[in-house]
């Protein structure tokens, strides 16, 4: 039996603790009689399948299992997560009508049969190996005839499941954090800790300057109605109190604003009370939750994960003997279009590795700024930064990358829906949206309408490009996995976070510049697995540093 054919179901057992089933992936033959396992050799259960069999592991959710299996150093290779994979297909336009499961429910008893019989079964919500095989079956169905959409369909269900065991690895290890740092800068910028809900010394101190200036003493600042107000009635007629509208603003009293801004968002968003709920043993652990972001970019359930300031960024710290390295896709979203649109221009330039360079010694732009924001209005419309001449050099030069995301709006603004490369579905408008266009019997619903197309379809534009990119982090992060395994680092090197198109990783000092090697190739191997051999280049920029606030 090849290593590659087989299927582990995980599931709840009531009995028990779980309940593991062996199949054969091609034809559903029972390879092992399913059986109950306890909590205390579950892992040892899976790490001896895992290890005779390498099956793909397939189960309802990644939370209840894998955080056992992280903290065991179990490594799984592959797996098949059916709430992930059942999003997907519901969405995707690719894939056959799928019945939506109701994935939050309580696991229900059934007597379905096993795996062969369960392939015609009627889908059932919960967690029995019963009910687990009866959903893998039906997402089977549901997987599209045609050969090419189906891998790629397929290659997306799996990097996704594979990235929701790499979030659970990172959740389980942490993010190494200086804890007496990070008290201390409180401490320098917001004066003695104070109750929950209380303003630290500084802030307060702060906010009566903020009132005073204005001329509205005992002001809440905290208060966006209240602030507007006080600008309003000191002579500042801007539209909302968000920190983009007041920096472009000269004034003392607009710098004090500021400034309380800063240091309020900094004492509720990682202030003492953020440290005793989310660092632990030095280190940050924060929960990631995939599937829930329209272009599969990932999210974080509390901790802003996702948004570390750079002020904080500097307590971020490796163990000594440890340092980071990290890693973050140059100039991602121009090769991406470059590959998804097959602009043959376009990724002439892709293939470089300083993609800004060649359009400057292409003669398209006079600097990286301009390259910078020309490729940013190509990717996103719009002018490049006030430059509509540069942005018009590219679009002509790069004219079916431009058709390519100029369609994705125009469908957008019809309603219609669009998808990622790998087939991650952005669904129709809704009939409301829809009711909505068609309503326009006067000249302000008229308006509504056309901004409303306008915006969906600046979202759809994007949409094609974000989607996937996020798509190529996920099969990136994958093969770096994969190779770190095969290296025998597996416990050495581990990836700690993970934000949009940058990677972290910590490792022994004398193991960074390997890890680099295999990044890089990592790398390319995602260039090639989702764009095949003639994939633009993908390089990446790679800083090793023991303090993450140095890496950019």
């Amino acid at each position: 039996m090849s290593p590659t054919s087989a299927l582990a179901f995980i599931a709840e057992d009531p009995e028990g603790f779980a309940r593991i089933g062996l199949y054969a992936e091609d034809t559903g033959t029972v390879l092992a009689p399913a059986r109950t396992v306890d909590k205390e050799s579950f892992c040892a259960v899976v790490q001896q399948l895992e290890s005779r069999h390498a099956p793909r592991w397939v189960m309802l959710r990644t939370r209840g299992w894998c955080e056992l299996l992280a903290a065991a150093d179990v490594y799984l290779a592959k797996a098949y997560v059916l709430s992930l994979a059942q999003r997907i297909l519901h969405r995707s336009p690719a894939a056959g009508q799928i019945e939506d499961f109701d994935l939050e429910s309580a696991p229900s008893p059934s007597s379905q049969p096993e795996f062969q019989d369960a392939l015609f079964a009627a889908p059932a919500s919960g967690e029995t190996l019963e009910e687990l095989l009866a959903m893998y079956a039906a997402q089977q169905a549901a997987m599209p005839a045609d050969p090419v959409l189906r891998a790629k369909l397929r290659l997306l269900l799996n990097a996704e499941s594979v990235g929701a065991l790499i979030a659970s690895e990172m959740e389980n290890t942490g993010l190494s954090w200086d804890e007496r740092a990070h008290r201390a800068l409180l401490r320098e910028q917001l004066g003695p800790q104070v109750p929950e809900h209380h303003r630290p010394a500084k802030l307060a101190a702060l906010a009566a300057q903020v009132g005073a200036a204005l001329g509205t003493p005992g002001l809440n600042p905290d208060s966006p109605q209240e602030l507007l107000r006080a600008l309003h009635k000191a002579g500042f007629a801007v539209q909302s109190v968000r920190a983009w509208e007041l920096e472009h603003i000269n004034h003392p009293a607009i710098a004090k604003v500021l400034e309380y801004k800063k240091l309020s968002r900094l004492a509720s968003t990682h202030g003492d009370a953020w440290l005793d709920q989310w660092v632990a043993d030095g280190r940050f652990h924060p929960h990631y939750v995939l599937g829930t972001v329209a272009s599969g970019r990932w999210a974080a359930s509390g901790g802003g994960a996702l948004q570390l300031p750079h002020s904080i960024r500097q307590v971020v710290r490796a163990p000594a003997g440890s340092t980071f390295v990290v890693a973050d896709g140059r100039q991602l979203e121009p090769r991406i279009l470059a590959a998804i649109s097959q602009d043959a221009n376009l990724q002439k330039a892709g293939a470089q590795d300083d993609l800004y360079q060649w359009l400057i010694d292409a003669q398209l732009v006079r600097d990286r700024h301009d390259a910078k924001l020309g490729m940013l209005s190509v990717i996103y419309g719009g002018s490049a930064g006030g430059s509509a001449a540069v942005g018009a050099a590219l679009k002509k030069n790069f004219g079916t990358a431009m058709d390519y995301v100029d369609s994705a709006a125009r469908a957008g603004e019809r309603g219609e829906g669009v998808h990622s490369f790998l087939g991650r579905g952005c669904p129709p408008a809704d009939e409301r949206w829809m009711r909505a266009q068609r309503s326009t019997r006067d000249e302000a619903s008229q308006r509504a309408a056309d901004a409303a197309a306008r915006s969906r379809g600046r979202f759809t534009r994007n949409f094609v490009v974000q989607s996937t990119a996020a798509e190529w982090a996920l099969v990136w992060m994958g093969h770096a996995r994969h190779l770190i395994h095969q290296a025998g680092y597996s416990q050495l090197c581990r990836q700690v976070f993970f934000v949009h198109d940058e990677i972290v990783f910590e490792c022994p000092v004398e193991l960074a510049d390997e890890l680099a090697g295999m990044i890089r190739t990592a790398a390319a191997l995602a260039g090639r697995t989702l764009f095949g051999a003639h994939s633009v280049n993908f390089p990446v920029s790679i800083a090793v540093t023991a303090n993450y606030a140095d890496a950019k």
